[in-house]
Order: C-alpha cells, then sequence, then structure tokens
C-alpha cells in the first residue's frame, strides 16, 4: 500500500502511517463497543462544519445526560464511545459515524435516534447497526484520513470505558425516567402502522 501511495510525496507516506497508528488505537479504543451509528443532516451539503460540530457535540452531552446524571456527567462519567466526521465521495456532505458501548444496545439505539431528530431542526436519518466485525467498522469510521485533516472527533470521543462499568451505580428512578421520556419521543416519531 505504502507503494501506492510513494508519489514523490512523503506527507502521503507520513499520512499513511498515521492512519496506521490511530487504526492501532482505535483496536484498543473500542474494544467493548457494541453499537455502530451514523447521524447524517438533512442536507449535509449545504450544514456548515462549525454548525455541524455544534450539534454533535449537543448531541453527546444530551445523550450522556439521558444516561447519566448531572452531577456522573460532571464528573466525566459518559457513553464511551468513538466519533469520527466524514465529508463523504463530494467532500462535502457532512455526517457522523462512531461506535458506542451500551448494555441495552435496542434502548440506546432508540434513544440516540430520537435525541438526533430532536437536537436540531436541520438534523436527517440516523443508522445504526449492532457491531458484528469491530475491525471492518473503525477501518471504515478511519477510511476518510488520508482526504481529510481532523476526522477523528476529540471533542466528542470518550474513551473511558469504566463508564459502562459505573453505569449501575446510577440506576435510578430519575434514569429511568429521562430513559423512557426519550422512548416515547422515539415512538411518537414512528410511523403509524394502525392504519394498514
Amino acid at each position: 500500500m505504502i507503494n501506492k501511495l510513494n508519489t514523490g510525496n512523503k506527507g502521503n507516506v507520513r499520512r499513511y502511517k498515521q492512519q496506521q497508528a490511530l487504526n492501532r488505537d482505535l483496536e484498543y479504543w473500542t474494544l467493548g463497543h457494541n453499537i455502530f451509528g451514523t447521524l447524517k443532516f438533512a442536507n449535509g451539503n449545504q450544514t456548515h462544519p462549525l454548525k455541524a460540530d455544534k450539534v454533535i457535540k449537543r448531541f453527546w452531552n444530551t445523550l450522556d445526560r439521558t444516561w447519566y446524571s448531572a452531577s456522573a456527567v460532571k464528573k466525566n462519567i459518559r457513553v464511551p464511545r468513538v466519533c469520527f466526521k466524514h465529508l463523504g465521495e463530494t467532500r462535502q456532505n457532512i455526517h457522523y459515524h462512531f461506535t458506542a458501548q451500551a448494555n441495552d444496545t435496542k434502548t440506546f439505539m432508540e434513544v440516540a435516534q430520537a435525541i438526533w431528530l430532536e437536537t436540531d431542526r436541520h438534523t436527517g436519518k440516523v443508522d445504526f447497526q449492532i457491531i458484528n466485525n469491530r475491525q471492518n467498522v473503525y477501518h471504515y469510521m478511519n477510511k476518510e484520513f488520508l482526504q481529510t485533516k481532523d476526522t477523528l472527533q476529540e471533542i466528542t470521543t470518550h474513551l473511558d470505558r469504566q463508564s459502562v462499568n459505573d453505569a449501575a451505580r446510577y440506576k435510578n428512578i430519575s434514569q429511568l425516567r429521562r430513559i423512557l421520556k426519550k422512548l416515547d419521543t422515539f415512538h411518537s416519531l414512528q410511523p403509524d402502522n394502525s392504519t394498514l
């Protein structure tokens, strides 16, 4: 692969080596992650990068505050995740990919979808999947690294897997209410099948 990139440009070789180093880090960072997600905007080609970054930060903060109390979030107890910004084939279609670790994947995906759609009027489709092959997922997330600077969203990435282990300490009626409220939102956003 290095030979293909080595067209006299040492920068390409250096970027490739950086990408390989990031893949090695991702092998460790994504241990235990069981959800792969894609978060899109209604029109990613028209979404300003600064606006997109604000929306993704708001999304993760709201998700963290749904799963954990304010005091837990202040102690940096958050959903373990790795988040990447992608620009797509057009290099202008902003969207995000992430892996996350959740104890209850179905509930997590439903709550995350409700939160994403509520976060901003410009948010769009979501796609969540259970991870079957973690290596394929993190290679996919890292695929735009050679073309785009700063694809890894360090601001929204949270690597402390202890949060999942600590989750039991933060289970209480308030957490249940927050999750149920988001599940109600999720179900209200689903098409009405009663007319079928």
